[in-house]
């Protein structure tokens, strides 16, 4: 009967803290998404960082790094090991990536809410090609909503490892994605993300900055994510990488000119 009532309350406190995990993640989540959205269509205009220069370059070039640099080095097993640090014992490696989404959503929230802007302007858009570029702006969101979704919103939103623990079973991740925008391209997310980075209608030299460093980061970082699908996928991806153009829709761009 004690170990019954054991079990019970155990079970309990494991889907509390499951929930409580999995809350933190997604308001997180939700607000650095806003945030991102806000400031990258102001062109950078708008943020609460208000540092004098010189202080505020170093501060932004360090802003601007951290995401790159720790959201990578956190998908290598060193820092599965890290990950597993912000997780009780028993769960920590089921909560991997509620917590890399956590800690993703933070890098974002500081990047986009710290920096201090220059007021240096490039372009500001009028009328009616403010309304064009706003179009494309939306949808990159659009085409970055759609293909986080095929690749597996579970993983991408960090709920994988939440729910798994809620219902107390392994982390099942999703199968390789072949449909959809990864039909086009194998790297529909950064391409969505570079179209989001160059369609604001206001240009400043903050956000030019940011957007030719990220367009480089979403061209070459997903090299190092194929090196791990070939080791994970085998033949399959192998198959798949050879009749699929990598970050552009060759196929679809020849297709439409054919036409």
């Amino acid at each position: 009967m004690y170990f019954r009532k054991y079990l019970y309350f155990k079970n309990i406190k494991t889907k509390l803290i499951s929930i409580l995990y999995g809350s933190v993640c997604h308001i997180i989540f939700v607000i650095s998404g806003m945030c991102m959205f806000w400031v990258l269509y102001n062109g950078f205009t708008v943020s609460l960082g208000s540092v004098r220069q010189p202080l505020s370059i170093v501060i932004n070039i360090f802003l601007l790094l951290q995401f790159p640099i720790l959201h990578s080095f956190l998908l290598t097993n060193s820092g599965r090991r890290v990950l597993r640090f912000f997780a009780p014992r028993n769960y920590a490696k089921t909560l991997e990536t509620t917590v890399y989404a956590t800690i993703a959503s933070i890098q974002l929230l500081l990047l986009f809410l710290l920096w201090t802007p220059s007021d240096i302007i490039i372009y500001d858009l009028k009328y009616p090609f403010n309304v064009l570029n706003s179009l494309f702006f939306i949808l990159g969101w659009v085409l970055l909503g759609i293909s986080s979704i095929q690749a597996g919103y579970k993983v991408q939103t960090g709920s994988l490892g939440w729910i798994s623990m809620y219902l107390s079973e392994k982390p099942k991740f999703p199968p390789m994605p072949v449909n959809g925008l990864f039909k086009l391209m194998r790297q529909p997310i950064y391409f969505s993300f570079c179209i989001v980075l160059w369609t604001s209608p206001t240009m400043t030299l903050d956000l030019f900055f940011l957007a030719f460093f990220y367009s480089l980061y979403c061209y070459f970082s997903p090299l190092l994510k194929e090196k791990r699908f070939t080791k994970l996928y085998g033949e399959a991806f192998l198959n798949y990488k050879k009749n699929t153009p990598y970050f552009f829709p060759t196929q679809f761009f020849n297709f439409i000119t054919k036409k």
